[in-house]
């Protein structure tokens, strides 16, 4: 690792000087405010101090690692119950066709067997019992499961459709689908801040601060707010120069703030605008020490909407870690990046049902400011439901 300290008059420059001598790629390990001057000179002036690092080049080349195959043992008895099933439903058609009814009651007794072994089976193994649910209300819970909400919730809403809809309602997909959406929508809260200080937190890679940029132009460009933003995050250069470059472009001021007391004159300086958008440094869930670093910057959450950002395309597990991580500070929201990325937004639910937290904003793309809208319930119901198709029969 290669690493260096440079001075300049100020953040900007010293950026400009590192990014000339180590490149795109170099981290700011630290910075600081010093004082320059002979020994005897009564007029020292304040440089900042900067170190960086980049990783030496021999060291960034890539490893090739080798595929991992995961493996899911099967339950063959299991299996062969459920095709049973399969077998003889296909069959109790045919013979409903027939006039033969003792063969029709035959395969229905068979039939209701066999689903009592699946459901024992199911309740032995803690999992959640589907099989005496009617197959016209089991392709809704397969569709849910396959969107990513989990089982409990999947079961608690098919059996809503069930108890509420006649039999025939439940035959026409349309009818159903939008209901379904009605039912999905009741699980989430939303909320629009109106605090003027909105922070973004959260760990790296989530999208904040292109998230930022978006909050900070739909409120100057198209609810002509007036607006301004602050960054804390001294540690990525790109961030910096990224957020730079939107501000110039949407002619927003901006600062860039080392510490406590350099965020507090910020934030006194922009008193007068509509809205103060904070952009901070990601941290890992994991580094205890360094989160604890950045939660102090907002000891004082008067005024403050803090909304935790989390990527959709992240493993459900992982972001109820970080949220209970993050959960240090107030959290007053959620804000949900990445919709375009996954194939599983009904991650969405399930985050609202165990944080009890409402959504703010929902992000899908990298358009500034276009993929960012404010939430709604009955919107984030057609984002998990958008374009389905239910596969199965109706009975």
């Amino acid at each position: 690792m290669i690493i260096k300290t440079f001075e300049a008059n100020n953040l900007q420059e010293a950026i400009k000087k590192i990014k000339k001598e180590l490149g795109e790629e170099a981290v700011i390990l630290s910075t600081r405010k010093v004082r320059k001057g002979s020994f005897f000179s009564f007029f020292k002036r304040e440089v900042i101090e900067v170190t960086a690092a980049i990783e030496h080049p021999e060291s960034t080349k890539k490893k090739d690692f080798a595929n991992l195959i995961e493996s899911k043992q099967n339950d063959q008895s299991k299996q062969d119950l459920e095709k049973k099933i399969q077998d003889l439903e296909n069959l109790l058609k045919n013979a409903t066709k027939n006039p033969l009814q003792e063969v029709v009651e035959s395969i229905k007794s068979d039939l209701d067997n066999l689903k009592s072994s699946l459901s024992y089976m199911a309740k032995k193994e803690g999992e959640i019992d589907i099989y005496n649910l009617p197959i016209s209300v089991q392709k809704y819970f397969n569709f849910m499961n396959e969107k990513g909400i989990n089982k409990k919730y999947s079961f608690k809403i098919s059996k809503a459709l069930y108890d509420n809809l006649y039999a025939e309602k439940l035959k026409d997909d349309n009818y159903t689908i939008d209901y379904l959406s009605v039912l999905l929508s009741q699980f989430f809260k939303t909320v629009e801040p109106t605090e003027q200080i909105v922070v973004l937190t959260g760990p790296t890679g989530v999208g904040k601060t292109t998230t930022i940029a978006k909050l900070a132009a739909i409120e100057k460009l198209k609810n002509k707010k007036k607006v301004s933003i602050i960054t804390t995050d001294t540690y990525r250069i790109g961030a910096v120069d990224q957020l730079l470059t939107y501000s110039k472009i949407m002619e927003i001021p901006m600062q860039v703030c080392l510490g406590r007391d350099d965020l507090q004159k910020a934030i006194n300086e922009f008193s007068g605008y509509d809205k103060i958008f904070i952009d901070t440094v990601g941290r890992s869930q994991k580094d205890i020490k360094r989160l604890e670093e950045s939660f102090s910057l907002f000891n004082d959450q008067n005024g403050m909407h803090i909304s935790l950002v989390l990527a959709l395309n992240t493993k459900e597990e992982d972001c109820m870690e970080i949220y209970g991580k993050f959960s240090r500070l107030k959290i007053d929201s959620l804000l949900l990046t990445k919709l375009d990325e996954t194939n599983t937004p009904g991650t969405m639910l399930n985050f609202a049902v165990k944080t009890k937290k409402p959504i703010s904003y929902i992000s899908f793309g990298q358009d500034v400011p276009d993929d960012l809208v404010k939430a709604d319930p009955f919107g984030i119901s057609s984002f998990i439901i958008k374009k389905a198709k239910i596969e199965g029969e109706n009975e």
